[in-house]
């Protein structure tokens, strides 16, 4: 299973998901174990979703992106990261944050505030605070806009406990709304996370192949799974086994029929899930099959699946 399909929706930051993948594939028979693996979660990760799931190896650092909610102009909610660096942490999480391949559903209910073509560099990190040089040359310049992109980015980075302001460069000039002495933490613009759900539901196909591997469930967060089924637009429920991956944000069915599977298809999920927080969810709702395709060399091990 190929992970940064599996997580298209979360972003370039979950290509580190393909390290995970890679080191805890199958190991060859009278192979010594590798030693377990660990977790680092910061406040603002164990205050919206609680403790995270362990890699089997590596040290995995769980932290949080904030996105401007569609619906609601000023207020923000956090999604989940993981990342496998220490070194550079921020410099690394602050580019993939504001890179081109973040595609929320319309599930999710949130925003990407970021234009095309944006990138980001830290220019200066000096006792508690830290500037920010963003270029975003498709930005269209209103103040809704960039007060998006600014609380976004300030609140992304105010999750390092040691950073308490943030300067802001945006196209070379310091936005109209920030203060002299730079952006700090607000809570009041962060909303709950809420009850978990799924996101999407896609299909693993193999370059060239009529049929897909596997269909996976996303969901928005790690999550128990109490209850799932995958229905057809009859209400036939799709035959297979299941099983958990990608950091438990990911529900996978290797199917008993492939070939029932079409791209675009109608599918109902009907799930019943509890979050780390003990946040409860249940419920059935609808979505179109989306098509994954890779090249079967380039398909990495999954550590969920038995061979």
């Amino acid at each position: 299973m190929q992970a940064i399909a599996l997580n298209r929706w979360l972003g370039e930051i979950l290509v580190v998901l393909a390290v995970l993948l890679a080191l805890t594939g199958c190991k060859e028979r009278g192979e010594k174990a590798p030693p377990p693996g660990s977790v680092k979660a910061n406040g603002a990760f164990l205050q919206h979703f609680g403790q995270p799931p362990v890699p089997q190896q590596g040290t995995c650092f769980a932290r949080v992106g904030y996105f401007p909610l569609a619906g609601e102009p000023g207020r923000l909610r956090a999604v989940p990261l993981f990342i496998f660096r220490e070194e550079g942490q921020l410099a690394h999480l602050l580019a993939a944050y504001t890179g081109n391949n973040w595609e929320f559903p319309p599930q999710s209910g949130l925003l990407n505030p970021f234009p095309p073509g944006t990138s980001i560099r830290i220019s200066n990190r000096e006792d508690d605070r830290v500037t920010i040089d963003l270029t975003a040359p498709g930005a269209d310049g209103s103040p809704e806009e960039a007060g998006r992109m600014s609380a976004a980015l300030t609140e992304t980075v105010l999750q390092y406990e040691d950073i308490k302001r943030v300067f802001l460069i945006v196209n070379g000039t310091a936005p109209a709304n920030m203060p002299g002495d730079g952006f700090r933490h607000d809570p009041g613009r962060i909303a709950s996370p809420g009850s978990p759900g799924p996101l999407m539901v896609g299909g693993n196909w193999e370059k060239g192949e009529k049929d897909p591997e596997e269909i996976f469930i996303n969901f928005d967060r790690p999550v128990t799974v109490e209850e799932i089924r995958l229905l057809d637009a009859a209400g036939q429920e799709m035959e297979g086994d299941f099983f958990q991956t990608g950091f438990d944000m990911t529900v996978v069915l290797l199917p008993a029929a492939p070939q029932a599977f079409l791209e675009g298809m109608p599918l109902r999920v009907a799930w019943q899930v509890d979050d780390r927080l003990g946040r409860a969810s249940s419920g059935e709702q609808q979505f179109l099959l989306k098509r994954f395709e890779e090249d079967e060399e380039k398909a990495l091990p999954d550590p969920g699946k038995r061979r």
